[in-house]
Formats: C-alpha cells, structure tokens, sequence
C-alpha cells in the first residue's frame, strides 16, 4: 500500500509572518499616538498662549483673556483615597492670597489657567466639586471630569443611553459609592458657549457637520468609536478655528 505523502509545512516562516504583521500593526499605531500626541501639544501650547494665568469667573472672561483673580493658585492632583472618601474630580485649587476665598474657587471661578494649562470647575460641568484639566484645549476641549452623580445632567449627557453602554457598563443607580466617585467620563467642552457633550462617534459628526472636509475625512475612518480617532478631529477642529 502507497503511503499518502505528507506536504510539508514550514511552521516558523507561519510564524515569523504572524510575528511581522502584528508587530507592523504595533508600530503603525505608535506611530498614530505620537502623531496625535505632537497634534496636541502643538495645539494646546498655541490656545494656552492666548490666556494669561489667574482665575476667571465666566467664559466670557476666558473669551475676552480677563482674569478676575492674578494670583498665583496651588493646584494638587488629589489622591485616589480622597477621591473615594469624598467625592469630585482630580485636581484641588487653593491659594495663598486672602483676596481670593474658598468659597470663590469652589463656587465663582469657572476655570484657572496656570504654566500653560486650564482647570475647569467641576461644578458647572458635572454638577461636583473641584476641577478637571483641560487634555485638549481649543474651542472645543477635551476633558475628564466625574461621573456626574446628578440624574437630570447624567440625562442631558445621554449616559442611561444604550449606545454608549461599551463606556460605561452599568450606570446611574447600578454604580454606587466608591465605584461612581472615581469613574471619569470623556467629554467635549464648549469653551465659548459651555456646551457639552460625551466624547463619541454621533456627537463629532454633530461638530464636523460646519466643517465638510473633515466631515468627509472622518466619514473614511474604520474605527469610527475609537478614543484616539475622535480626539484627533477635535484637535484638528480647534486649529481651523485658532
């Protein structure tokens, strides 16, 4: 009886292919991050030099570079123990200044620019305490603040929506305590109306819509819920409107 032969298969060159696709798949998304890293700093250094440091009590001050408070402001990252124990988002604001009290850094300043960076009150955005920092600064930033505890914000930013479930898993009444005070949400920022929106596909098709050639851009993208990808049409927003 004839044996059947055998073809053989070389299993390392199998192999090595895999290893050299998934390494180029690798290196071209560095190669995407570095770029969007360099596009943000490029950016946020352009918009930064437009405000002076201090704090400002309204967007229009921010608007119009008028900083009701010129004073130097403190600004601690807090830590995750006291994020847990009390709520509100990343970064507390003192000062050493008796012109400015604490009662107006929680409650009155809307934002303080200090070395190049904005701090926006999580008050006015997500309804709790302390600030958030701007990632992405521009006409429309880019941040991270809490997780709003408040039903009728967690509704205007459309969090109980199924859509966005792949961000969040359970929300609202699901998430309690310590979970819900160290959860952050990806969110576009206004800075001259205070319009607010979650970071997501729907919502930068909403803002592409007065720009057509980035609307049809980000139209080719394949990933289209990818945070990187989005982040890159708000940066690429912010530099047509400088």
């Amino acid at each position: 009886m004839n044996r059947q032969q055998r073809i053989p298969v070389n299993v390392s060159t199998n192999r090595q292919t895999t290893n050299d696709i998934n390494n180029n798949i690798k290196l071209d998304y560095m190669r995407q991050i570095l770029l969007l890293f360099t596009l943000i700093m490029i950016s946020n250094h352009t918009w930064s030099q437009k405000y002076q440091d201090g704090g400002f009590k309204s967007l229009t001050d921010l608007k119009n570079n008028t900083p009701e408070y010129k004073v130097d402001f403190n600004i601690s990252k807090r830590t995750m123990a006291d994020i847990k124990a009390w709520g509100g988002n990343d970064y507390k604001i003192e000062s050493a200044d008796q012109t400015v009290t604490k009662k107006a850094i929680k409650k009155e300043i809307v934002g303080i620019v200090k070395n190049d960076s904005l701090y926006l009150n999580g008050i006015p955005i997500v309804g709790l305490i302390w600030y958030a920092k701007v990632e992405v600064l521009g006409k429309y930033c880019f941040l991270r603040p809490s997780f709003p505890v408040n039903r009728k914000i967690q509704r205007e930013l459309g969090l109980n929506d199924p859509q966005y479930g792949y961000m969040f898993g359970a929300v609202g009444g699901a998430i309690q305590g310590s979970q819900m005070a160290v959860k952050r949400i990806p969110l576009i920022y206004n800075i001259e109306t205070g319009n607010k929106w979650l970071l997501a596909e729907s919502n930068i098709l909403k803002i592409l819509q007065e720009y057509p050639d980035l609307l049809a851009d980000f139209e080719k993208e394949s990933d289209k819920k990818n945070e990187d990808v989005l982040i890159s049409y708000l940066v690429k927003v912010n530099a047509l409107e400088e």
